[in-house]
């Protein structure tokens, strides 16, 4: 297991490799730049730019569309979807995935997040203050679902006809 803070649903800790990690922490890791960010499925991790050796590594190029209609393309660098979500155990009736951060909450569809990243980085040199990471980003999600200043990442069912959550 990536040496990560991580407990079963059922309250279980199972690793013992960060046991001062708390996930209620909103402040920076260790590199002073990351918050750490809770993914949930049948058992729960915690993440952070300073915690994720342990995982694959992803380098993607992505068109973000904000909601205020600024177009950027840039190159981010992070943890692929599929490996959190095998890490966390995404339970097989998971149709969404319920990303968090502090003010804004965005469901999107399992199939589309499974092919993104979260975003620790952004390409070397480009806005060295980046405020907006860590973020989800996958190339055939909206840009206003793709969350910024993720918190937390949950594995959700939503029912037939059910609108999945933006805003």
């Amino acid at each position: 297991m990536p040496p990560t803070n991580a407990e079963s649903a059922d309250g279980d800790d199972r690793s013992a490799a960060r046991p001062d990690a708390d996930p209620n922490d909103r402040g920076p890791d260790d590199c002073g730049t990351s918050p750490a960010v809770a993914v949930e499925g049948r058992d729960r991790i915690v993440v952070s730019a300073s915690q994720i050796d342990g995982f694959p590594r992803a380098t993607q190029t992505c068109t973000v569309e904000c909601a205020s209609g600024v177009r950027a393309t840039d190159e981010w660098t992070g943890v692929p979807i599929d490996a959190l979500a095998a890490a966390t155990d995404f339970p097989g009736e998971t149709t969404h995935l319920r990303v968090e951060a502090d003010d804004f909450t965005a469901e999107v569809p399992i199939r589309s997040a499974l092919d993104g990243i979260l975003a620790f980085e952004r390409r070397a040199g480009r806005d060295g203050d980046e405020e907006g990471l860590p973020r989800l980003i996958a190339e055939d999600v909206a840009g206003e679902r793709l969350v910024k200043r993720v918190e937390r990442i949950a594995a959700v069912a939503l029912d037939a006809g059910e609108e999945p959550r933006v805003g």
